[in-house]
């Protein structure tokens, strides 16, 4: 990360692989051969300038041919496409002039391409893939006028290792947050989980110069993220929690309208049974009394 942004919060994934300059290596990673070592790299990762936060997690420029979308994710999101989306007329907008776009003549721009990394502790396969048309409410039958398409990896213990093994930085990486997850689910508080994990990290030269160099940047990082994570994840719960008890109270007010409903019908129905009695009695009565006058008649 050069000097003028270190002032932006970042993840360690973005810190470390924009510091490193592993951005070439992560993309070799998931498209193995397809540029070769020493393709240059530019950087196009968006920056909330205003809150000094990064906008998404890693986003370059690669050979001037492709721009290349990174997000790394513990929590699964399918709604990636869309964000992807957002993030993608973004970075266009920054490295593409804008009077060119209003020219007669055609552009050539550097294709897209969307990945995930993910590493989370729930259950989740190997690879997959989400489509930003999957989210559309189409017909039956319809196409999609818009397509993009985000490759999603899980890179937990035991999954992807080729694909880990053509990066030792994202291997270092996990290493590194596997170890991390280990000293506190070994009941560890989160802070001295990430020391111990730092500190055996440089022992055994995984990510060694870049936690030597960073380790007090990479504490703080991981430690907000975690927790910001775990905040996140509240106050989701409590939005779905505020939801279930709103929608709750309108089913309740609309049982309530219709058993109001159900009591003015009860109601009417037992006027209207009244009534019937009513007119029973009357007809009942009036037989009775041509029965009566049929009697006298033929008596007669």
């Amino acid at each position: 990360m050069s000097k003028s942004n270190r002032n932006f919060k970042a993840s360690v994934f973005t810190h470390l692989f924009k510091e490193t300059g592993k951005e070439y290596e992560l993309y070799n990673a998931v498209a193995p051969g397809r540029f070769p070592p020493g393709t240059p790299v530019a950087d196009a990762t968006l920056a909330n300038i205003l809150y000094m936060d990064r906008v998404n997690d890693l986003s370059f420029v690669l050979g001037g041919k492709l721009v290349v979308f990174f997000e790394h994710q513990s929590t699964i999101n399918e709604n990636m496409p869309l964000r992807d989306l957002m993030y993608c007329g973004r970075v266009y907008e920054m490295i593409v002039p804008k009077k060119r776009i209003y020219s007669k003549t055609r552009i050539t721009i550097p294709t897209p391409e969307f990945y995930v990394i993910y590493n989370g502790a729930d259950e989740f396969p190997e690879k997959a893939v989400y489509k930003l048309s999957e989210m559309y409410a189409l017909s039956p039958g319809e196409e999609p006028a818009l397509e993009l398409v985000v490759q999603v990896y899980n890179v937990n213990p035991g999954q992807n290792k080729d694909m880990l093994d053509r990066s030792e930085t994202l291997r270092d990486y996990m290493v590194f947050i596997t170890k991390t997850r280990a000293y506190e689910a070994s009941g560890m508080n989160r802070e001295d989980a990430i020391s111990a994990a730092i500190r055996d990290c440089i022992q055994e030269d995984v990510l060694a110069e870049y936690l030597k160099k960073y380790g007090s940047e990479v504490h703080n990082m991981l430690c907000q993220e975690w927790d910001w994570n775990e905040a996140r994840a509240v106050w989701e719960e409590e939005a779905e929690e505020r939801v279930r008890a709103k929608l709750e109270s309108v089913v309740a007010e609309k049982d309530a309208a219709l058993a109001d409903k159900d009591a003015v019908i009860a109601e009417k129905d037992a006027a209207l049974a009244d009534k019937d009695a009513s007119y029973q009695n009357v007809i009942t009565e009036k037989d009775a009394i041509i029965a009566q006058l049929k009697a006298q008649l033929s008596k007669s």
